[in-house]
């Protein structure tokens, strides 16, 4: 089609279309906001009212303490003047201070149980309030987005020359969107919403347990919800991360990618991973430390996915005017010529790297690992 020929206005319309999806967004975010700030306060009254039960129960122990203190000491007494009382006098006595003793054991067992709730419910609400801070700091990025977006992009359309180009820009973004979405679900589907459900089932089970068998295997029980519940809390928090690592906002690129190889490594044991950064003390432009990134973040990925890599060596080499990041595997590699199966993900860490006019290079061959290269100017000035 030729340039004259462009329909300008359609690419705005897309655009436009883009600004609502985001702002649809936007509004998801702060109903989830909002229903989290509402748990929350629901967990904070709970939590209120679990004290109180505490404080009571801590009175009320005092005061079967108290009892039993009385209870022995007439118990004493009448084992020493055992003569002077009648046989239902003896047994009264007897009676008084089991019944003493045993509401006491009882007492104690239920403060325990009311300092592991207490404990849940301030281990919950902190989730719910690092939840609430991280959702306000991505409602925030997605403003910055929809600002760019609104101010930026809707007189794109004249630096396009065909109409194709158009169609596969907008094509793609839409896709990306779509793509992520459908990650993002997959990963709560099968990872915190399953172990939410097992943790309510479990929930159950100690209750019944609690009930039918007593407070030993109960308390068992109770042991290994716990852990389920930490185990939950922690795949949360990976989730989190990967979405966008906070520590690449406040600290850079270097610490943020340590960081990452660190928790990377945790959840793939049988590769060993590395990192090394090297070169001067620089901070490059947000958009440079976001573009390494995530392209360092696929290249790996790409590694532990489909490589049946051992060993993944991450390099970072920082000089005075540009960036340059390789990751290295030894996996089983593919022929460049043949269409390996993450062939769009590196579709899409070759058109990365292009918008941040920097240079991507992929070294690998069958049998002999991968090395990917990344080559991108920062044009930044040193840090003091």
């Amino acid at each position: 089609m030729p340039v004259d020929r462009v329909d300008i206005h359609a690419l705005d319309s897309i655009f436009h279309s883009m600004v609502q999806s985001m702002n649809e967004s936007k509004n998801d975010i702060y109903i989830i906001n909002e229903e989290s700030r509402r748990q929350l306060e629901s967990l904070r009254e709970e939590l209120r009212e679990t004290e109180e039960s505490i404080s009571r129960a801590i009175t009320e122990g005092e005061n079967l303490h108290k009892a039993a203190i009385e209870a022995r000491e007439k118990l004493q007494h009448v084992s020493i003047y055992f003569s002077d009382y009648t046989k239902e006098e003896v047994s009264e006595a007897y009676d008084s201070a089991h019944e003493v003793q045993l509401a006491f054991m009882l007492n104690s067992t239920k403060i325990r149980q009311l300092e592991e709730v207490k404990t849940q419910l301030e281990n919950r609400i902190a989730t719910y309030e690092e939840s609430i801070r991280r959702s306000d700091q991505l409602a925030s990025h997605v403003n910055v987005v929809m600002k760019y977006l609104a101010s930026e992009l809707k007189d794109v359309g004249p630096a396009l020359e065909t109409a194709k180009m158009r169609k596969h820009m907008s094509m793609r973004v839409l896709e990306a969107q779509e793509e992520e979405r459908k990650r993002l679900a997959r990963e709560i589907h099968d990872g915190p919403a399953q172990m939410m459900a097992n943790l309510v089932m479990q929930l159950g089970l100690v209750e019944r347990v609690f009930q039918d068998k007593g407070m030993d295997p109960g308390l068992e029980h109770l042991g290994f919800t716990k852990e389920l519940a930490r185990s939950t809390l922690s795949e949360v928090r990976r989730i989190i991360h990967d979405l966008r690592p906070m520590v690449l906002d406040d600290f850079g690129l270097i610490p943020a990618l340590r960081k990452y190889v660190e928790r990377t490594a945790t959840y793939n044991e049988g590769i060993r991973f590395s990192f090394k950064a090297e070169g001067v003390s620089v901070r490059p432009s947000p958009n440079v430390e976001v573009g390494v990134f995530r392209l360092v973040q696929e290249a790996m990925a790409n590694a532990i996915k489909h490589s049946g890599a051992r060993n993944v060596d991450v390099r970072v080499l920082t000089c005075k005017d540009m960036i340059r990041a390789t990751v290295r595997d030894d996996g089983r590699g593919f022929n460049p010529s043949e269409k390996p199966d993450a062939s769009f993900g590196i579709q899409g860490m070759y058109e990365r790297a292009a918008l941040l006019q920097g240079e991507l290079e992929i070294r690998t061959a069958k049998g002999k690992g991968t090395e990917v290269i990344l080559v991108l100017p920062h044009g930044q000035q040193f840090d003091k």
